[in-house]
């Protein structure tokens, strides 16, 4: 891949529509105010070490990355049990966390941008991207369709995806105990030209080398690659 780049860290903070402040977290290349810009939507534990470190390895390919704080509405602690999460994500007003991407990655000078997520934060790249104004989207693992449509999560990140203008790069595990096969070949199905579904042999959340429990090491390497590869094809081109 090339000498990677040397790179700078910084907190932001932004103002969202109504009135509230949002903290996030930026790992840019050095000297590169122009590169290409990615923001990345969290899994159910936020901007965690492990999102951050995301950002620092898109930063030393080259990318300005932001990862911003779209639970800073959320006043329950998250708890360790799926039960907690699931609780979380329903308390999630998802139209407001895709606004907030777009703000986030707004923050920094304007060049292409892309959008990526995982698990939660993948069906919110989806979402983002059906908004328009990015260049590419990658969505790892995001689910296609919510436990229940209500005001807070109004559109399915699978419906979401057929109207994405630009190309989308779905990762998923053939061994996600909670998105079948069957779900993730629904999503590559919808989307558009110059799009691509991987499939992994791997179960969920495979790419978080924090979790052992879910870790896949050789599986996450060869992901990463065709991530990182499919990012440069669409920003740096």
């Amino acid at each position: 891949m090339g000498q990677k780049a040397a790179i700078a860290e910084r907190e932001i903070r932004f103002r969202a529509a109504d009135g509230v402040t949002v903290p996030a977290f930026v790992a840019e290349p050095q000297g590169a105010a122009e590169a290409p810009r990615i923001v990345i939507a969290p899994e159910i534990f936020g901007v965690s070490p492990w999102i951050r470190s995301v950002a620092r390895m898109l930063a030393r390919e080259g990318f300005r990355a932001v990862a911003p704080e779209i639970f800073v509405r959320d006043p329950e602690p998250l708890g360790s049990d799926m039960q907690s999460w699931m609780a979380r994500i329903g308390r999630l007003d998802v139209p407001r966390a895709v606004a907030e991407l777009r703000s986030a990655v707004d923050q920094l000078q304007e060049s292409k941008a892309a959008v990526i997520g995982f698990c939660l934060g993948g069906a919110l790249a989806l979402l983002a991207a059906a908004e328009g104004g990015y260049a590419a989207c990658v969505d790892c693992y995001g689910r296609p369709r919510w436990a229940k449509n209500d005001a807070l999560h109004p559109v399915n990140a699978i419906d979401a995806a057929k109207r994405i203008p630009c190309p989308v790069l779905a990762v998923y595990g053939r061994r996600d105990e909670g998105i079948p096969v069957s779900d993730a070949e629904a999503v590559g199905a919808v989307l558009p030209k110059g799009s691509e579904l991987a499939l992994y042999d791997a179960g969920h959340a495979f790419l978080n080398d924090t979790r052992p429990d879910r870790y896949a090491a050789d599986q996450a390497t060869l992901a990463w690659g065709k991530i990182t590869g499919f990012l440069r094809r669409n920003l740096l081109n």
